[in-house]
Order: structure tokens, then sequence, then C-alpha cells
């Protein structure tokens, strides 16, 4: 049985949507301002989704691309990875600077230009990274992961539907079925414990400044969905995940791993 405290986090626009498990027990909901908050609160193992290892010339580049291919083809919904910014650029944004500064700064890197998307998700990006350098020991328990390629493993096969209607939130609970009890009841707790009391989900050391970070957030339905099926693949043991791109060892020019974990019975790619 689980004995780890591990985490399922998602970026829900101002802070971190974290679903924690703590052993046997039912899946409790966090929202910090930074990843870095969760890891020292004593999480064991977390699973987030934002890219890990950059990009920042033509080598470390083709790396990364190795490993969102990879995973564009696992999930079999290849819209739903988005090209991954340059270090430096995703320092630009987290630092503020506008789109037009951001997107030069990527195009001078990587001689391409970055998305809209791809802008509004920098600066999580930056953060994760900064984090990840600057404690060599949480690279080893702080995976990358795309919700879109956990669900395609849990599930067994390709899901049919986008996560943001209804069928593909009945796809997707139905993905953890076997993997977790009543995950339709999980997730209504969890959307609950964000209606009743946003400032509490912070944890203990909750303050008016994480309560407004909760208010700037707004996580939404696919947001606590993505959360809760990355929390459930983190429950397995470390030795149980598999990554993507299979057997490969790619880092970028500071050491940090590139790589997706996820769980399936059998390799998806």
């Amino acid at each position: 049985m689980p004995t780890d405290t591990v985490a399922g986090v998602d970026w829900a626009g101002g802070a971190w949507l974290a679903v924690v498990f703590d052993g046997d027990n039912e899946p409790a909901v966090r929202l910090e301002r930074d990843l870095e908050a969760l890891w020292n609160a004593g999480v064991d193992r977390i699973l987030v989704d934002v890219p890990i290892g950059l990009p920042d010339d033509p080598e470390t580049l083709a790396a990364r691309e190795t490993v969102d291919s990879a995973a564009r083809s696992a999930a079999e919904r290849p819209s739903s990875v988005f090209p991954v910014p340059s270090r430096r650029a995703c320092e630009a944004a987290r630092d503020g600077a506008d789109y037009e500064t951001v997107n030069e700064r990527n195009r001078a890197d990587l001689d391409k230009g970055l998305s809209r998307q791809s802008y509004h998700i920098a600066p999580a990006v930056g953060e994760v990274d900064a984090f990840l350098r600057a404690d060599e020991s949480a690279r080893e328990r702080v995976f990358e992961a795309h919700p879109e390629v956990c669900f395609r493993g849990l599930n067994g096969r390709r899901l049919d539907h986008s996560k943001t209607g209804a069928p593909g939130v009945g796809e997707r609970l139905g993905a953890l079925d076997g993997h977790l009890d009543e995950p339709a009841a999980a997730l209504g707790r969890i959307c609950r414990r964000l209606a009743d009391a946003p400032a509490a989900a912070g944890g203990a050391d909750s303050t008016d400044e994480v309560a407004a970070a909760v208010d700037a957030a707004d996580p939404t339905v696919d947001d606590a969905v993505d959360a809760l099926g990355l929390a459930v693949v983190a429950r397995y043991p470390v030795d149980d995940l598999r990554f993507l791109p299979s057997g490969a060892d790619h880092r970028d020019g500071e050491g940090v791993p590139m790589r997706m974990a996820y769980w399936s019975a059998e390799p998806l790619a």
C-alpha cells in the first residue's frame, strides 16, 4: 500500500493547484504560490504539468523536441503538447517582460517564435526551472508529466474526447477506475474544498497573500482533473514509472533531465 506523500500539480494561472495523497488517506487539495513551498512541506514525489529541462541552443532544442514528439505520439493528441520556450525567454517572462520581448528572446535563442499560449505559461516554467537548478536532489523526485499522456497510460487506450467537455471529464474519471477508489467522489471533494475554503487550500501556513493568489488563479474543473490524474500516477513507486522518451537520458545545458513520467501496463512509445 502507498506510504509516500505525493502530489500531482497543475498551473492554474496564478497559483499551483496540487492534489496531495498522504499514504492511503483521501486526496487533499492545496494552492501554493510557488512549487518550492509544496516541496518544502514534505512531499516525497511531485508530478507537475510544466516542461522541465529547457532548451537554450540548437542541440538542447533537438533533445527537447525528441521528448515532446514522444509525448505527442503517446498521448495520441498532438495539439495538447505545445513548444517549450527557451530558458532565457522563461526568465524574461518570469521577470515580467511583455510578449514581444519574450518572443524576440526565444527567436534569438532558438530561431523560432513563441505562441501566446507558451508565453502565458513561461513564468511558471521559469519558476520551476530556477527551483530545480538550485536543488539537485529535487530533480530525481520532481518529474514533468503530461496529463494526456498519463490518462492515456492509465486508460489503456486512446481518449476520444477533449478534457474541456463533460464527456471528456467522464472519460478521464473512467481512466482512474482501478487506480483510485471512487474517482468521481474524489474530484467532487476537491472542487468543494476549493469552493468552501479557498484560503485554507493553501495549507497550514495560509495567509491573506495566499488567499489573493487563490482568487487570481480561479482553478477550472480541467485543472482539478489534471492534477488528480497526475497525483494518481505519482502514487506508483518510482521503479514502476515509465519515462518518455524510453531509454533516453536527455539533459539540458544545466544538467536538468528532459523526460516525462507516466504509468502504463505497457510502454506507450
